[in-house]
């Protein structure tokens, strides 16, 4: 149907699957693929520890589209290495993950990016020990319900050793938790999607974060509950130094009280508490006391969305390629539909 002919269409309904038809007819909405051109890769692994060639036990490559696409996973050997015939989109998004002394390292290329020879990979030595790391951010988040008290701890650990090296094995950065916390889950936030990991229970209420310390912050999410009582105190502590934290509470009619404990919202227009704490030194810890005052105060939902929702998020913010030249979204048409659709009931009420 020609365009000029859309405004013959006898109800708006024709007129807009018509439309529809035109628009699927000329290719805008077209899905992304992970088909593309074959082009022969070439990698070079240097290990940043050292400033010298280094070796990698695994390289896995993904296409970033709705989810990620294995394009190819490979065991390479020796420090320059080549992929004859991969499927390369120049505008394409792609996850490079190598695999070093058991380390997974991480990165976001365009497709023109892995067409440079050779594409070079950073990787580091592994060692232990705590010297160089801290807590640098810890946000708790916590909301009452009729029996328990729920927790969220997000967490931002930073290696900063010199030379730059992974930090893995024992000892392991461990938190401190409420006595008879249960159902604790660990995510940890480096990779393109979240990870859950292992928590070993400690002696005492603490919990190991069994997570492998890049050079640099490495994000991580711990959530657990515990039963509610009046008067019961939370500790904040670690092993390691803590250099700053918060804490938001939810709802507003609970009682918190410590010293030190610096208060920067205690309206409750908006739902919930806010504080913030001192600097922990490691092995030591802060305690703060909880009760409930009379009424039932605002509640708010403070904690992170469900891991579908997670997913969700990241395939939005991460699986987008913004300058994909595969056609776009028929979302992007709809300013376009309306503006046809205004300028057709005028020509009609016109004639």
């Amino acid at each position: 149907m020609p365009f000029l002919e859309l405004n013959k269409c006898q109800t708006p309904v024709k007129f807009l699957l018509a439309l529809l038809l035109m628009v699927l007819g000329t290719g805008l909405v077209a899905a992304q693929s992970i088909t593309g051109d074959p082009v022969d890769l070439e990698f070079e692994v240097i290990n940043a520890t050292t400033g010298q060639s280094g070796t990698i036990s695994r390289l896995l490559m993904q296409y970033s589209s709705i989810r990620l696409e294995p394009i190819f996973d490979i065991e390479p050997s020796g420090s320059l290495f080549e992929v004859p015939g991969a499927p390369i989109k120049d505008r394409g998004k792609y996850i490079m993950t190598a695999w070093r002394q058991g380390v997974p390292y991480y990165w976001s290329l365009r497709g023109r990016d892995l067409k440079e020879k050779p594409v070079k990979l950073h990787v580091f030595d592994t060692a232990s020990g705590l010297d160089d790391v801290t807590i640098v951010g810890l946000n708790l988040l916590m909301r009452k319900t009729q029996s328990l008290l729920e927790m969220e701890y997000l967490i931002q650990v930073e290696n900063s050793a010199r030379p730059q090296v992974s930090i893995v094995g024992e000892p392991r950065v461990s938190l401190i938790l409420p006595a008879g916390a249960r159902s604790a889950t660990l995510s940890y936030g480096n990779g393109p999607e979240p990870e859950e990991l292992e928590i070993t229970s400690l002696p005492g209420g603490r919990a190991h974060l069994a997570v492998p310390l890049t050079t640099g912050r490495n994000p991580m999410r711990l959530k657990t509950t515990v039963e509610w009582s009046e008067g019961m105190t939370i500790a904040v502590g670690a092993n390691v130094p803590i250099r700053s934290w918060s804490l938001m509470a939810s709802p507003v009619n609970l009682d918190i009280q410590a010293f030190d404990l610096v208060p920067t919202d205690i309206s409750g227009e908006t739902g919930h508490l806010r504080y913030k704490g001192p600097e922990v030194a490691a092995e030591e810890s802060f305690t703060f006391r909880m009760a409930t005052l009379s009424g039932t105060g605002q509640e708010e939902e403070l904690f992170t969305q469900n891991t579908d929702q997670e997913d969700k998020s990241t395939e939005e913010s991460t699986n987008k390629e913004e300058d994909e030249d595969n056609g776009f979204p028929f979302v992007a048409f709809t300013p376009i539909l309306i503006i046809i659709i205004v300028l057709a009931a005028r020509r009609r009420r016109q004639s």
